[in-house]
């Protein structure tokens, strides 16, 4: 007997630029790694009519409920709330994934009456770190800036952590900052290498008992304030027994099924997540359930382990699914390769032996 076909997924992303006012040294996405992400098309980004009619014949094949708004910096296009209107209309609630550096009191006001989300990155309390994460001077300031003109608007940000080797001692009081300044949700990660950041992995990839401590302090931070935390960044549990923080919710892949987030980028290409370098088609061109069924890579995401988990204890592959396979690509060309979170940590450990 076949195994039931999966769910529609009820959440997209939609990668509306390139473009970017940050140079962020943990930024992985797939494009700034040229050799890996090849658009068939080479397309420029779509405009908004395009974005339009993408959206509506999307909606109306796949009844979707939300839209993650991501880029490069949504900020960077101006025709974003306008966007977020037409995406509101179609009650779907949009999702705004930004640094916040550009969200003046004018551009907050502009939106308010549009019922969004707004996920805004803060990369430490200390000034000096986020602005060399972010790669840019001045931008702790102005995400702070950009919380605050939400927050007088009635606009309630979500604060977005991702840890490294560089910040993650500044946890707690960066998410005591958040609160501060009016965040009514915390989301932690850790930083998720990939193809153009991998290079960078002595100087940024947390090790194993800098996570376990993070995971403590969001426990604290959890019980002290009850504010939300989400971590949607796998951490394998073969190298942080993650079964330890049983109030934490962690997340793991959802597999290209119901709970995941299918990408779209500037100009119209699918890809089965934010971080996997593969196009899959073209939405302006293809149906979404066409390539959701059907196509030889999806069915092969869903179904392939990497070669390294397959004697895994069952119990921990049911938390991880076998932890990030779009990572595994990125940095190693197959999905059959551990995830490079695995690989580097034991390397790390071994060294230490």
């Amino acid at each position: 007997m076949n195994p039931p076909e999966p769910q529609l997924p009820r959440y997209f992303i939609l990668e509306l630029t390139r473009n970017c006012n940050n140079r962020c040294r943990y930024c992985y996405t797939s494009w700034n790694a040229p050799d890996l992400y090849r658009d068939p098309g080479n397309a420029a980004d779509m405009s908004t009519a395009e974005i339009k009619d993408l959206i509506a014949r999307l909606h109306e094949e796949v009844p979707f409920e939300v839209l993650g708004i991501s880029g490069g910096e949504p900020w960077t296009r101006p025709d974003l709330p306008e966007l977020l209107r037409f995406v509101s209309r179609r009650g779907i609630t949009p999702i705004v994934i930004t640094n916040g550096t550009l969200i003046t009191p004018e551009l907050a006001k502009g939106v308010a009456e549009v019922q969004s989300l707004y996920q805004i990155t803060l990369l430490s309390h200390r000034r000096e770190v986020h602005d060399y994460l972010a790669g840019r001077r001045g931008a702790r300031d102005q995400a702070l800036a950009g919380i605050t003109n939400l927050r007088t608007c009635g606009i309630k940000p979500v604060v977005v952590f991702v840890a490294t080797k560089q910040n993650y001692m500044d946890l707690s009081k960066t998410a005591e900052l958040a609160l501060a300044f009016g965040a009514t949700a915390f989301s932690y990660n850790r930083i998720n290498l990939g193809a153009c950041n991998i290079r960078l992995a002595d100087e940024l990839l947390p090790t194993p008992d800098m996570l376990r401590e993070n995971l403590e302090t969001l426990e604290a931070l959890k019980l002290k304030y009850g504010v939300p935390i989400a971590i949607s960044v796998v951490i394998e549990p073969c190298i942080v027994d993650t079964r330890k923080f049983p109030s934490l919710q962690l997340g793991g892949c959802p597999l290209a099924g119901e709970g995941s987030y299918f990408t779209i980028d500037p100009a119209g290409n699918l890809r089965v997540c934010n971080h996997s370098p593969t196009i899959l088609g073209n939405l302006r061109k293809e149906h979404f359930t066409d390539i959701y069924y059907h196509h030889p890579y999806v069915q092969r995401f869903r179904e392939v382990w990497p070669d390294e988990c397959r004697d895994c204890d069952a119990e921990l592959k049911a938390i991880c699914h076998g932890g990030c396979r779009a990572a595994a690509e990125q940095c190693y060309g197959t999905l059959q390769h551990v995830d490079p979170f695995v690989t580097l940590s034991r390397t790390t450990v071994n060294s230490r032996v």
